[in-house]
Parts: C-alpha cells; sequence; structure tokens
C-alpha cells in the first residue's frame, strides 16, 4: 500500500530524516515507535503530502507523490484521513459543523439528510452522541480526539494516520482510543499507520511495529516478536516503561 524509500528531510542545519526506508501493507495497523523529537511526526507529513522530501520518495499504491503536481496531490491524497496530535477541530463550528466539514465541500451529490445521518453514526461509533452542538472548548481533550476521529470516519478514508493519538490522556481515555482506532481500521478495512511514543498504545493495536531511531527505521518486527526483541534500544523503551505482564503476554 505504501512504499517510502531512502527518505531524507531536514531543516536548516537539522537533518530529521536521514535515508529511511518503510513500507506499509495494506490493510494492517503499523506503529512507527520511537522516542520524542525523532522525526516519527515529519515521517506522516511525508506520505500525506504536506511536505515533499529532500531525497527519496513516498509511493501511494504505486503512485509517487513527488511525481505529482501540487493539485494532482491534494486530489490523489484525499483518499488519505489523519488524526493530528492536537485534534485540530475549527474552534469556531461545532461538533458536528466539524464532522460534516468534508462532505460539505467534496461531496455535492449527498443530500443534506445523508450528511447528518453520516455525522450521525460516525459520533455513535466514537461514543459521542448527542454532542453535536456542542463546541470544542466544550469537550475534554479525550472527547475532542474522539470527534476527530468521528471526523475521519464520516469521509471514509482507505488510509488512516494518527498522530500520537494517546498524548496528553489519562490511561483510561487513553484506552478508549486505542480501541476506536482498532474498530474504526476494521469498520473502514482501512490501512493504519500510528506514530506514538507511547508503548502500551503500541503493541494494543498494532500488527507489525517500526522502531525509529536516529532518522531511520530500524527494524520492523510483528508486535509479539517485537514484545521479546533482544535490540537494546527497544528493551530500553520496555525498561523505562509501566507494562504489566498481562499487557505484553
Amino acid at each position: 500500500m505504501i512504499k517510502v524509500k531512502d527518505l531524507w528531510k531536514g531543516y536548516g542545519k537539522l537533518q530529521v530524516l536521514k535515508g529511511l526506508n518503510l513500507e506499509v501493507n495494506s490493510g494492517e495497523t503499523l506503529v512507527i515507535l520511537g522516542r520524542s523529537g525523532v522525526g516519527k511526526s515529519v515521517l506522516l507529513r511525508q506520505i500525506i503530502g504536506i511536505e515533499s522530501p529532500d531525497k527519496g520518495y513516498v509511493e501511494v499504491e504505486g503512485v509517487n507523490l513527488s511525481e505529482l503536481n501540487h493539485h494532482d496531490r491534494l486530489k490523489f491524497t484525499k483518499q488519505m484521513g489523519m488524526l493530528f496530535q492536537g485534534a485540530a477541530l475549527f474552534d469556531s463550528l461545532n461538533v458536528g459543523e466539524n464532522c460534516a466539514f468534508y462532505l460539505r465541500q467534496h461531496e455535492a451529490k449527498l443530500s443534506e439528510k445523508e450528511i447528518q445521518a453520516r455525522v450521525s453514526n460516525a459520533l455513535k461509533m466514537v461514543d459521542l452522541e448527542g454532542t453535536e452542538n456542542k463546541m470544542p472548548s466544550d469537550l475534554s481533550g479525550g472527547m475532542r480526539k474522539r470527534a476527530a476521529l468521528a471526523r475521519l470516519i464520516v469521509y471514509r478514508p482507505h488510509i488512516l494516520l494518527y498522530d500520537e493519538p494517546t498524548t496528553g490522556l489519562d490511561p483510561v481515555t487513553a484506552m478508549q482510543i486505542n480501541d476506536l482506532i482498532k474498530t474504526t481500521q476494521k469498520e473502514l478495512e482501512a490501512t493504519s499507520i500510528v506514530v506514538t511514543h507511547d508503548i502500551k498504545s503500541a503493541i494494543t493495536v498494532a500488527d507489525r511495529i517500526a522502531f525509529h531511531h536516529d532518522g531511520k527505521i530500524l527494524t520492523v518486527m510483528e508486535t509479539k516478536k517485537f514484545i521479546h526483541s533482544d535490540e537494546p534500544l527497544i528493551q530500553s523503551f520496555f525498561d523505562n516503561a509501566v507494562v504489566t505482564e498481562k499487557e505484553l503476554a
């Protein structure tokens, strides 16, 4: 589904991605795990086409994003949806309007009744029924994340990107978000990429885990193999995380 080849990206003298390679299989949930500040979010911005690489390329379903002009890239990447770390809801729109925004902008063939039905269904999936008229400022951090996820569900992208989805959330709310990531992936039959430094979240949602270190992907493993890896850098993650035996089972 997605191929990242020899990707380099820097900002001034700071080199963030250093020849990174990665392949994501169709229909899987791949977690990119690594320390904060190593460039995981930069990689997501490359995949969704928000930024262009200095060298290398991102290929989605066989299409090299770097070879598309701006208009064609925007059109092609509409099949992708991204849950930003801060939810990125429009502050001036209520929850229902936020969720309906994409459909009203890009799906002229849909009636208002059809739009409202899709919004209601999406909010139901994330357990936010009855919040259509609430403003983002009225919501807790976890509710904002769920509202943003509902906005993704509404337009049914084939590829879902999550940027630190559990950051700043209490453990119970974080687990609710993890469960919603799994439910959404199954409901939409989507390919999902989750960027996180939260090892609990990683082992909960991932089919495979890619370990991001020093601008490259150090290794990619199935989740159970990753948990038992003897790679020192991976083991240091587990040594500094509060993870129960039950979660590692």
